[in-house]
């Protein structure tokens, strides 16, 4: 753009951005670098090119535009603003210089602006290593797919993917210029060919673009993303000529070469995923995005691809279904008779993949709890799904089209069948705390096997020799009869070890082992253990937080990052015999307990509900349940959130590799920190009250002790409680007087709430000692009273006490469950939510006296991560919005199902070094 265009454009956007410099000019736009003077952060400023904006006109491509505005996904760039300015603009007026003519027309400008992202484009990486590593190139792609099949799903075509629109933000894929084509073809009614421009560039353009064809579908971006890994893997796009008409022609009429044929080691799956991607006729290519990247994200297909979501990568001799009666009747086959041997089908040496379609009115329904079992001989599975404004046990029955629910299993959480898979064990949150409870497949009457707060939150589990197995509320294993009776407590936490649980078991075959997770104060640093059955014995295995046994021989593990672990295993012993190495990713995890949403049968059969990721990270949620993201490019595995007095910082602990670490985030300048250092498992942050220091818990010398540092990191972590006091959580007091602890412990009543007067007391001081369990505490803004959660009866509500004399009568705040208490800024509510993830407000009055109202529910939305014995979330000093956690984990109306899934393994572990 000349000086003097450029000129009228800075004056004309002086009064929301501030032009830096000129950062490049493509076909359609000059981008700019540019200060957003309201936000003060840096943006990319894209202004379409003169002749292009006098073909569109000004009103019809910001209205067009807005359909792009809604998108949110972490692989998206997001639109921040869109507008247009000159003569007869509706937004500037328009703008003339000294010496230009009162009415002479200046050009309108149309613009558009997005995040200024510190990076390359994948055409200058492209440009610079010519091609891309295999593992890198596949994740690249299914991270835009990912997006693609998001912004599809909400109705927008990008129309123009190519590596100059795909941004490389610390290695991370942003797709750029989102839908901003989609507009361009709108607002122009058809007229594009007068700018002699053309919308899609022509070595990645469909066969549909390049003819020039009005109606286009996802399936034209598929094609366009599989010609931009086609280039990654082998150097060049699958079409090339010495002119844009050579390219196109060659589009339409040449069939590119397989990819193997430039680089053989690119796996068969990814080859065949590229080459359905390049199909000529749309209908040939895969239906959805989804499709695309779950076939270039699973390396150990071999056979088939089954229902409604194709997710394998079929053999020479391999056969596709589709449709729900087409897979049951693939199901069907599969089970009856030969066991394994439908005719014409896959036998038991072949790998059948499924997706198990449930819609939208029978989803898997999102409780932070396990909400998966599959029945030992792989017939049917236990799900739980929708019960009006609750939940409910479901059971889809493998050879059935339709799932459907059981009566009396409202509440329903942690499914697991009996041995013959006629039986379903389930728990509830009931009157007088966790309910034990069994009922039949086919509906009827659930009988209640354990009840009076014996249970636990941490699952069970049904032995081959008729007991049933749980997590006691001592935290360790019980067993029971499945007719109720007498319960035997197994094993008991041991904190020498920090083993503060056993939950989530998984009888092994001959009931003489039972795999537990070991919860070990966080779920970074949970392990897998192996509980003896006769003594309590408890072995460590492997790092970890949720595991299931997959006969003959395999250990599978799920990890806090969604991934799926498997290894050699020998059941008789409980012993590992070889390494765990990666299957799966993107398996759907529970920030709040650590479970993994997979379940797998004695015959090998897995079942597992992938991450949807749409929404995942931070989140506003306002008190009508409205959603909208903090930061769309900060994603990652997060547990607990803090927000600073002043409400413009966020303490926050993220999970990398199994290794979490407390981070800072800058809301006003986007910058992302780490905090804690040189110790491990760092987590559940609290802000001191002027907002310079951030105080937590971590590991040094097998130690989890408080630490506190400056949140600017300008000094190191010092300790922040007495030595050699084992925590599971710290508060600080509004007022700066006080700190409160709440001890390490394992067994019922072994947690104590201290508290320490700062700067006088050098030991803590108990506050609350009981039999029962306390936790979550948090102290009012005037710092005398103390809200914290206690199972006393039965099972977790909300209470309140004076505070630093707890010795007089507490207030019961809830009354049907609650955790999580944080008081508001102004001390005139108190927030809470129940095992579901609820929010609720009650009014409350403090001071010398503390009176409270009735709990208003403010919202009810699934997805949201939950924590029993920390809070998740935060509350905004304007107490109108909530800082939360989206695990991107909703209901899912699908399931992904593998049949012969061992003989994956088998293969697997025979090429493992």
């Amino acid at each position: 753009m000349s000086s003097a265009p450029l000129d009228r454009l800075t004056a004309a956007l002086a009064d929301k951005y501030r032009i830096e410099r000129e950062l490049g000019a493509g076909g359609m736009a000059t981008v700019y670098l540019a200060q957003d003077l309201k936000h003060d952060r840096k943006v990319a400023l894209k202004v379409l090119k003169p002749e292009l904006a006098a073909v569109i006109g000004a009103d019809r491509f910001v209205v067009e535009i807005k359909t792009t505005a809604a998108l949110q996904h972490p692989h998206i760039l997001p639109l921040f603003d869109s507008g247009s300015t000159g003569v007869g603009s509706q937004e500037s007026g328009g703008v003339q210089g000294e010496n230009t003519p009162h009415n002479s027309q200046l050009p309108t400008f149309l613009y558009y602006v997005m995040p200024y992202i510190e990076g390359e484009t994948l055409r200058t990486k492209l440009d610079r290593e010519h091609q891309l590593g295999i593992e890198e190139a596949v994740r690249i792609a299914t991270e835009v797919a990912d997006a693609l099949d998001y912004a599809h799903r909400h109705g927008v075509i990008h129309r123009d993917i190519k590596p100059e629109n795909i941004l490389l933000h610390d290695g991370r894929p942003m797709v750029a210029d989102f839908g901003i084509a989609l507009a361009l073809s709108a607002a122009a009614g058809g007229r594009m060919t007068e700018t002699g421009m053309s919308l899609g560039t022509p070595h990645y353009m469909s066969p549909e673009q390049a003819t020039a064809e009005k109606e286009l579908t996802g399936r034209s971006d598929i094609y366009s993303l599989g010609s931009v890994l086609y280039e990654m893997l082998s150097g060049n796009p699958p079409h090339v000529g010495a002119t844009a008409q050579q390219i196109i022609m060659k589009i339409v009429t040449d069939t590119a070469r397989p990819v193997t044929d430039l680089r053989r080691s690119v796996p068969p799956n990814v080859a065949w995923a590229v080459g359905k991607a390049l199909e000529k006729l749309p209908a040939d290519r895969f239906a959805t995005a989804a499709e695309f990247a779950a076939a270039l994200r699973d390396p150990t297909a071999t056979v088939v691809r089954t229902g409604f979501r194709p997710a394998a990568v079929p053999s020479r001799r391999g056969w596709l279904v589709t449709g729900a009666v087409a897979l049951v009747t693939l199901v069907a086959g599969y089970l009856i008779g030969g066991r394994g041997r439908a005719p014409d089908g896959p036998g038991e040496t072949q790998v059948v993949r499924a997706s198990l379609g449930l819609g939208d009115s029978a989803a898997v329904r999102a409780i932070g709890n396990l909400r998966l079992a599959i029945d030992p001989a792989g017939k049917r599975v236990a799900y739980i799904g929708p019960d009006g404004t609750g939940v409910a046990l479901w059971i889809r029955e493998l050879d059935q089209p339709n799932a459907r629910p059981l009566p009396e299993t409202k509440g329903a959480f942690a499914p697991f069948f009996s041995p013959d898979g006629t039986q379903v064990g389930f728990f509830t949150y009931e009157t007088g705390g966790t309910l034990l409870k069994v009922i039949s497949v086919t509906g009827g009457v659930a009988r209640t096997v354990v009840q009076d707060s014996v249970a636990q939150y941490g699952g069970g589990a049904w032995g081959d020799d008729g007991q049933i197995y749980f997590t006691h509320a001592s935290r360790g294993l019980a067993r029971v009869s499945p007719s109720g009776g007498t319960v035997v407590v197994i094993s008991h936490s041991d904190t020498t070890r920090r083993i503060q649980e056993h939950d989530f078991p998984d009888v092994l075959p001959g009931s003489r082992h039972a795999l537990v997770m070991l919860w070990m104060g966080s779920i970074g640093s949970n392990h897998i253990g192996a509980v003896d059955l006769r003594n309590g014995e408890v072995t460590d295995l492997t790092p970890g937080t949720f595991v299931r046994y997959v006969a003959p021989g395999f250990l599978a593990v799920g990890t806090a990052d969604g991934r799926l672990l498997v290894a050699r295993f020998d059941p008789k012993r409980a012993r590992l015999l070889g390494t765990p190495v990666a299957v799966l990713q993107n398996v759907q995890q529970e920030s709040g307990n650590g479970t993994v949403q997979f379940a797998a049968s004695t015959t090998g059969t897995l079942v597992y509900q992938v991450q949807s990721g749409d929404n995942a990270g931070l989140t506003w949620v306002d008190r009508s349940g409205l959603i909208s993201p903090v930061d769309t490019m900060l994603k990652g595995l997060f547990q607990q959130v803090a927000l600073s007095p002043d409400g413009r910082q966020i303490a926050i602990t993220k999970t990398e590799s199994g290794e979490t670490q407390v981070w800072i985030k800058q809301l006003a300048t986007g910058a992302f920190s780490r905090l804690s250092f040189d110790v491990t498992n760092a987590d559940r942050p609290v802000w001191s009250p002027d907002g310079q220091r951030v105080a937590f818990l971590a590991t040094r010398n097998n130690l989890r002790t408080g630490w506190s540092r400056r949140a600017d990191g300008s000094d190191s972590a010092v300790a922040a409680s007495p030595p050699g006091l084992r925590l599971d959580e710290i508060a600080l007091d509004p007022l700066g007087r006080y700190t409160l602890y709440r001890s390490e412990g394992g067994a019922l009543g072994s947690r104590r709430l201290l508290f320490l007067r700062n700067g006088v007391d050098t030991v803590a001081r108990v506050l609350l000692q009981s039999r029962y369990d306390n936790y979550a505490m948090t102290l009012s803004p005037d710092g005398q009273w103390l809200a914290y959660v206690s199972n006393e009866s039965g099972r977790s509500e909300v209470y309140v006490r004076p505070f630093p004399s707890v010795d007089s009568a507490r207030f019961a705040i809830s009354a049907a469950g609650g955790t999580e208490p944080v008081w508001g800024r102004d001390g005139r509510e108190l927030f809470f939510r129940n095992s579901r993830g609820d929010m609720y407000a009650v009014p409350v009055t403090i001071g010398r006296r503390f009176t409270h109202g009735t709990p208003t529910m403010l919202f009810s939305l699934p997805g949201l991560a939950t924590q029993e014995y920390h809070r998740t979330y935060a509350v905004h000093p304007d107490g109108r919005r909530f800082l939360m956690l989206n695990t991107g984990g909703g209901d899912a109306p699908f399931l992904n199902v593998v049949f012969n899934w061992r003989k994956d393994l088998e293969r697997l572990q025979e090429t493992a070094p």
